[in-house]
Order: C-alpha cells, then structure tokens, then sequence
C-alpha cells in the first residue's frame, strides 16, 4: 500500500530557512565569543620601568631577580611557554644594532653556561619596531628536569629574543617554548612585543 506524502507549501520552505538563518547567526555568534574570550590580555606595569605590558590572559606571573617580566603558560606541555623581558645598559655611542648585539651576546653566553647543550642559531637584525631597529637571536637548548626522581624525558627547547634600545636602556624580550609548541608560540610572542609602551 503506498502512502501519499504530503505536498510542501511555501511557508514550509520559509521556516526551513529560518532555521538554517538563525544556526548560521548562533554559528558565528559563538565563534565571536570565543575569539574574544581567546584574546583576552592582561596588563603588568613595571613599578621600576614604567613598561607596560599586555601579556594572555590566565598566564601566571614568577618573579626573578634577574628580570623585570616573567609570564608562564600553564597550559602548556611539559615545557611551559615562558615570556620574559630583562633590562641592559645601552653602550653610550656607536651604532644601535651594535650595542644590541652586544646585549644579546652576554645574554647567550650567560645562557650557555647555565643550560644544556646551547646552541646559538642565528643573530640578525630584526624589523623596525616603532621606528627604531632591533636586532634578534634565535637558540636551542635542551631542558632537563632538575628532579632526580621525576622520569621525564628532556625537552628540546626553543628561545627567540628580540632587542630593542629605549631611553638609554636595552629591553631583551625572550620567548622560551617546547620545539613542538614554538611556531603556535612565536606570533602571539611578536604581538607581545609590538604591544608594550615605554613610559
């Protein structure tokens, strides 16, 4: 026995694009929700610097006598996604890209002796950051757990610092991230960088 089915009016066809009209709006309604929720910055000023930095949102701050910033991703792998900035005297003359240069060397060797199996990549001058040159480093080195009884497996880690001269001083912003989570790290980290005043 064959059933009939029944005929479609135009009123049907109407409320079935009603309904893809209003999934697609929820679609992207939700997707802008979570781009800003994704985005969101928080804000550090250095009490010594005047430096204002916006860095994610829900990383944590650690203090170092040896830097003026420390943020870590505690999301991250087992090696956590670390921002940094420390403060040099500029050299008093000669050219800018040299005394970063100088900078970031001392940087590296008081690097390479404290970690494994430092290796200097690359020093080259980097794009102009408000006007003004910089100069940047990249490195590797390995990271081993400094817990004897912790069974982790060492991480090969990934540094870029970017050096850049203001009012007499050098800024060394430093991104440190697992070699697996360092390409996904590095934009935001540049973004970080363009983004801090100098008061």
């Amino acid at each position: 026995m064959a059933t009939k089915r029944p005929q479609r009016t135009p009123r049907d066809r109407w409320a079935d694009w009603a309904v893809i009209g209003v999934v697609a709006l929820a679609l992207l309604l939700g997707w802008g929700v979570k781009s800003l929720a994704g985005s969101g910055r928080a804000v550090y000023t250095d009490p010594v610097t005047g430096l204002v930095l916006r860095y994610p949102q829900g990383w944590l701050l650690k203090a170092d006598e040896d830097l003026i910033f420390q943020a870590i991703d505690p999301g991250s792998g087992d090696y956590k996604t670390t921002y940094q900035v420390r403060l040099r005297p500029a050299a008093a003359g000669g050219p800018v890209t040299s005394t970063l240069t100088m900078a970031l060397n001392d940087v590296s060797l008081a690097r390479a002796q404290q970690a494994t199996a430092y290796r200097l990549f690359d020093l080259v001058e980097g794009k102009p950051l408000d006007g003004q040159p910089s100069m940047e480093a990249t490195y590797v080195f390995v990271d081993e757990s400094s817990d004897l009884f912790s069974q982790h497996m060492p991480v090969v880690v990934l540094g870029l610092d970017i050096a850049v001269e203001r009012g007499g001083q050098v800024y060394i912003y430093t991104l440190l991230a697992a070699q697996d989570d360092f390409e996904a790290a590095e934009k935001p980290f540049r973004k970080f960088v363009e983004t801090a005043v100098y008061q």
